[in-house]
């Protein structure tokens, strides 16, 4: 589906609606298509929680491409309340300590994602284990 003149304002409609429910948070995916040329385009970086931050009255969660530095300078910067980690976290079941730590972080072995069986989701090391 491409966006078109009308899929920003029906964004911004909807995400000012759900202001006014009460909702805990709202999680905001950063953008994951390439926005250029597109009436999008504004929304390419941390332009999607710059945009809609003023918009959302409540909790604010950022997702998508979030490192140590992103996360603690959008919510430097008022643009999120939180951060959450996904794909980081599929390689990395101890994240929390190697970004407290500085620690390196393991790569995610796509092969192995939404495979059966527990290879690539239990068998990471941990900074630990991998230190050793």
């Amino acid at each position: 589906m491409a966006a078109h003149d009308e899929t920003l304002p029906m964004a911004e409609y909807a995400v000012r609606e759900l202001s006014g429910y009460g909702l805990s948070h709202l999680l905001l995916m950063g953008a994951t298509t390439d926005f250029t040329g597109t009436p999008l385009e504004p929304l390419i970086g941390d332009g999607m929680f710059r945009h809609f931050r003023p918009i959302f009255r409540g909790a604010l969660i950022a997702n998508v491409g979030m490192t140590a530095e992103r996360g603690n300078r959008l919510i430097a910067d008022g643009l999120a309340d939180m951060v959450a980690f996904g794909r980081p976290y599929i390689a990395n079941p101890d994240l929390a300590q190697r970004l407290a730590t500085g620690g390196p972080l393991a790569e995610v072995d796509w092969e192995t994602v939404y495979a059966s069986g527990p290879r690539g989701y239990s068998d990471y090391p941990s900074l630990r284990e991998t230190a050793a």
